[in-house]
């Protein structure tokens, strides 16, 4: 609703007068749907001055930790006329079952928090974001000024709903409802829970891996991926609190925290302050595996770098997921006025830049850091193998991301000269150097068991290069990432079984979000190049009838094909993404990068360099991107998640991604508060 100047300049006059005796205990709650429009003034706040964070309809732990922020916002969407004066009295309250209001501090037993104030700019309107040229001048967004408390720490103790009210005028207030969960105690607990997170990955992904590596007779498969013989098999919805489409940051703090949170934000709701740090925050598992059951390994792995969302969303808490520095340091050290930090029994991953060097906040050397805190420091995949210990570990195998399965194993000369070695000494960092998803994940396994014992371990393992390789139309190496992840699972199970933990090991397979992949037939790569016409070059896709096999086979048996450049291979795509070139071949010197920038600096068009799309001799594929975007961008798609062992019949069905929170907290029986926790 559109509210006047008059209106915003009376309600912040008159509120330090009206609210001093106000004592109603009368509830203004009501279930409010989310508003149409692209430019919200901020993510789930759909009053039109309070915002209250964590927002209506979340959902927590008994004894779980959580930061509350208020704020409110004085603005007027007529940027010709000046900013409404911040509101400078509001009274906050909350109550619980239907009971009487009390004041929050007196709830939380915390002094009244300093009143913080600042400006943010509300870009309203597309055109405001564009700066569109309208009467001469850009379309200017909104100022806003803010006023704003934050409590820090708080913990509901009780299972119940909750209130939190703010009033900040006689008949003006905006109330948030909160539950929290009953404990229930799992009827078989879960001792380990391995979360497999193929980054980026939809059903139609599943289905290409399938078609990739596994033998089929009369269209009937030999087998299946490992993870499709699992007990149970489930849908994740997978939205943001306030956009369709997630980022891997958000899409990976709902599954770490069980609050779904805006796009780049790391385990916390984004308030709107400049500072990446203030905003606040909610428990991870893993800071919660820490205080319940302190006893219990937790292991991060990723293909990615270790700073990269979805393993920094179980170490660490801020608004921006770029700030690597910080994220680094928070893997060990925390967050102030928190929990104690994570510290994870293993840490296996690529980002070497800013665990040393001038990247590194302030140019600590996180090895030497990692090492006083009693951790094994590894850096390349033979002393990685050799580990046989029972310390930390702690292994990072080069700048940036790790490479990708073809690198380090099909065209390993693409890495010389990439200057990564972990030891920030300049050197390479060969792919042949550099572990598998398989090695990191059985190593860690080996050492968690050791470490955790009795207790058991959590262990977070991502395929993280499949999303970056769909993001980039780079199929064959995205395949190989799955297929990679496939063999890494298929081994997890002998080796839980070999060790006598598979029957107390919940696995679960899902994705954080998706990209909207999929295959519609095959493609004649001889035939598409061999002509000139695009209308010859359409004939070489064979759908229905003509939509034949690819020539993918594995004769070795290790669990990937032979050959990654068959004639025939999957006619395959996504349903977006800038201007370029597509012929599906498989581009063996160097990684795709399918469009560049164009010479109005403004555009993207396609890359003229481009093997994969045959140099622009394949087909041109328009855009449907807004300009800014140089590749695709992920789906909405509702993303699988197939689960094995104790407690996997929670998993079945369809249910949102920061549910998978809860259901892993109950099948390791973290539901419920125990008595030495802090």
């Amino acid at each position: 609703m559109k509210i006047t100047l008059l209106t915003v300049f009376s309600l912040a006059t008159i509120c330090s007068s009206a609210l001093a005796g106000s004592t109603s205990s009368t509830s203004s709650y009501k279930l409010r749907p989310d508003p149409e429009g692209q430019f919200p003034r901020l993510g789930a706040c759909p009053d039109a001055h309070a915002c209250i964070f964590p927002p209506d309809v979340s959902q927590f732990i008994p004894g779980a930790y959580f930061d509350l922020r208020v704020e409110l916002h004085a603005y007027d969407e007529d940027t010709s006329k000046p900013t409404p004066a911040p509101y400078t009295q509001f009274k906050t309250t909350v109550r619980k079952n239907n009971g009487p209001w009390s004041d929050v501090n007196r709830y939380f037993d915390l002094p009244n928090p300093k009143l913080e104030e600042w400006n943010f700019s509300w870009v309203n309107s597309i055109d405001a974001h564009l700066g569109t040229i309208k009467d001469g001048k850009p379309v200017s967004p909104v100022n806003v000024a803010v006023s704003s408390r934050a409590w820090r720490k708080l913990k509901f103790k009780e299972a119940g709903s909750y209130e939190i009210k703010v009033e900040y005028g006689p008949k003006q207030s905006y109330t948030v409802k909160y539950t929290v969960v009953e404990p229930k105690k799992p009827k078989q607990k879960a001792k380990n829970v391995i979360l497999f997170i193929s980054d980026g990955t939809n059903t139609g992904m599943i289905t290409a891996a399938r078609a990739v590596a596994k033998a089929h007779t009369s269209g009937k498969y030999h087998e299946f991926l490992s993870f499709e013989s699992f007990d149970n098999l489930g849908h994740v919805i997978t939205n943001s609190v306030d956009s369709l489409t997630t980022d891997s940051a958000n899409s990976a703090s709902a599954y770490s925290t069980g609050h779904k949170s805006s796009v780049n934000a790391l385990s916390v709701y984004c308030d709107s302050s400049e500072d990446p740090f203030d905003d606040p925050k909610v428990e991870s598992i893993t800071e919660l595996i820490r205080r319940r059951q302190p006893n219990k390994a937790i292991g991060i792995v990723t293909t990615a770098y270790g700073q990269d969302a979805t393993p920094a969303a179980f170490v660490s808490h801020t608004r921006k997921r770029s700030t690597y520095q910080e994220i680094s340091d928070q893997i060990i050290n925390g967050v102030p006025d928190w929990t104690d930090p994570v510290i994870p029994d293993v840490w296996l991953t690529g980002g070497a830049e800013y665990f040393k060097g001038p990247l590194s906040l302030n140019g600590t050397d996180y090895y030497k850091e990692f090492s006083k805190k009693g951790y094994k420091v590894v850096q390349n995949k033979k002393d990685l193998n050799n580990y046989n210990g029972k310390d930390k570990l702690m292994g990072v195998f080069r700048q940036g991301s790790l490479d990708v399965w073809f690198e380090r194993n099909l065209y390993v000369n693409n890495t010389v000269g990439n200057k990564a070695a972990p030891d920030m000494s300049g050197k390479d960092a060969l792919g042949s150097d550099q572990p598998g998803l398989e090695d990191m994940t059985i190593k860690a396994l080996e050492t968690l068991k050791k470490r955790g014992g009795d207790d058991g371990f959590f262990l977070m393992s991502e395929a993280a290069s499949v999303d970056k390789k769909l993001h980039v139309f780079d199929f064959p190496r995205a395949f190989a990432e799955l297929v990679e992840l496939d063999v890494t699972i298929k081994k997890t199970v002998e080796w839980l079984k070999k060790n006598g933990e598979y029957e107390d090991t919940l696995i679960l397979v899902t994705a954080d979000h998706a990209h909207s992949f999929d295959v519609w037939g095959s493609v004649d790569r001889n035939y598409l190049s061999g002509h000139v016409d695009n209308t010859a070059k359409l004939n070489s896709i064979g759908v229905y009838g003509q939509s034949g096999w690819p020539g993918y086979f594995d004769t070795n048996g290790d669990g990937f094909p032979d050959n990654w450049t068959p004639n025939i291979v999957l006619a395959a795509g996504t349903s977006n993404g800038p201007d370029h070139y597509e012929a599906w071949n498989t581009s063996k010197d160097e990684i795709r990068n399918p469009s560049i920038t164009g010479p109005d600096k403004l555009t993207y068009i396609p890359n003229p360099e481009d093997a994969a799309g045959d140099y622009q001799k394949g087909l041109k594929w328009n855009s449907n991107l807004p300009t800014e975007e140089n590749q695709g961008v992920h789906s909405m798609s509702d993303v699988f998640i197939y689960s094995n062992g104790p407690g996997s019949d929670l998993f079945k069905k369809t249910f949102e991604n920061w549910d998978l929170f809860f259901k892993m907290a109950e099948a390791m029986d973290l539901l419920r508060p125990t008595k030495k926790e802090n």
